[in-house]
């Protein structure tokens, strides 16, 4: 084979893979403010949807929009139901971007979900409550 058919297929190699994972765009669901922070949940789907979902938390700051790093956070999710709630489960991971984790949920029914996401780490301590749509 030679160069230059070469290069075209390490060229078309990077291109496939570049359109896989920047082709889907996330979308804002949610925005919560907490003191001087925003509170943003992201997905590349239209909401949160039932059983395992994936979905991006980033925290902002109010003033200037760019990200800040929380340092360790947590997030719960429940859905109050006559006799018991039904809890979900939240794992959330940072990213290599600051400011930035991802998370990894498990809401086992569609419906309006209460969900807590908190921090502690550079930017002190702090939480949100607020409420979702799962579909």
């Amino acid at each position: 084979m030679n160069r230059r058919c070469e290069l075209l297929i390490v060229m078309m190699i990077l291109t496939a893979g570049c359109g896989q994972a920047g082709g889907a765009k996330e979308s804002e669901l949610q925005r919560v403010k907490s003191g001087t922070l925003d509170v943003v949940l992201l997905s590349t789907h239209e909401g949160l949807r039932h059983g395992k979902d994936t979905f991006i938390i980033e925290f902002r700051s109010t003033s200037s929009g760019q990200l800040v790093d929380v340092g360790n956070v947590r997030a719960a999710a429940n859905m109050p139901m006559p006799g018991m709630p039904m809890f979900g489960t939240i794992d959330v991971q940072r990213t290599a971007v600051a400011g930035r984790y991802a998370a990894n949920g498990q809401f086992d029914m569609v419906g309006t979900w209460r969900m807590t996401i908190a921090w502690d780490g550079p930017a002190g301590r702090g939480s949100v409550n607020f409420s979702g749509n799962v579909q």
